[in-house]
């Protein structure tokens, strides 16, 4: 017999894209499930159309983005959410917005997600593989880890193309081939063997559906996703004190 769980309401800005979306959803449900049988996750979900944010992003219309993704967060307070995801690590572009605009708001950074499991395995030095605009050293995912005390290390420049392409074209659309596997975990073992990082974040919330810990055991990999939604289930369910997960002198609100 199902027992009564007391659960925080989460907002997800999702469609960036609707594949991770999907992602989050099945998966906070599952783990919602997992500990309290019979019960799901409260969620609400805001879906925005992923050919506008993409092309803003490639016009390098950086406040229109934040602006669009705004748009959404609106919408989610509005409905009576208790804390927020963005569902991208690329959408966390619009993170210092979103803080700015509703500072009594619970948003849990992604970025923090990461860094602590990071932290848990006393590693320094990372990898990180995620779109173009997030491998970059001012991106705010980057920005973030760095505040962890984290030294991030991307790609050769020869592979971040590709590696962005493949995102943009293929596991955005629920498109995972066999070749693009193969050239991120070939990828991931050069950066591997000629920066001598730790271990490597998949920092696009897409690429742990397509790389797996298995496919390249002897490397670490921090599945950006999956922590992001761990956290995100043991704040709703009141299980972690988020001020272990934040940076030194950042605050929640």
């Amino acid at each position: 017999m199902s027992i009564e769980v007391k659960q925080r309401v989460c907002g997800i800005v999702g469609g960036l894209s609707y594949v991770s979306t999907a992602d989050y959803y099945n998966q906070m449900n599952h783990l919602v499930g997992k500990s309290a049988s019979g019960h799901g996750s409260r969620i609400h979900i805001v879906s925005l159309d992923i050919f506008q944010y993409v092309d803003l992003l490639n016009k390098s219309q950086w406040s229109d983005v934040v602006e669009f993704i705004l748009e959404g967060v609106h919408q989610l307070v509005k409905s009576g959410i208790d804390f927020l995801l963005v569902c991208s690590n690329t959408g966390h572009i619009a993170a210092p917005r979103i803080m700015e605009c509703y500072p009594d708001l619970v948003f849990l950074h992604i970025g923090d997600a990461i860094a602590f499991s990071i932290k848990q395995k006393n590693f320094k030095k990372i990898g990180f593989f995620g779109t173009k605009f997030s491998m970059v050293s001012n991106s705010c995912v980057i920005e973030r880890l760095a505040q962890h005390g984290l030294e991030i290390v991307f790609p050769h420049k020869d592979a971040i193309e590709r590696l962005h392409q493949i995102i943009i074209d293929e596991l955005s659309n629920n498109i995972f081939t066999e070749e693009s596997r193969q050239f991120y975990i070939n990828t991931i073992q050069r950066l591997y063997d000629e920066e001598h990082v730790e271990g490597v974040v998949l920092g696009c919330t897409e690429i742990p559906l397509l790389v797996k810990q298995t496919d390249i055991p002897h490397i670490p990999l921090f599945d950006s996703s999956q922590l992001h939604i761990e956290l995100a289930v043991d704040y709703q369910l009141g299980r972690c004190d988020i001020e272990a997960f934040l940076p030194q002198k950042v605050n929640t609100k």
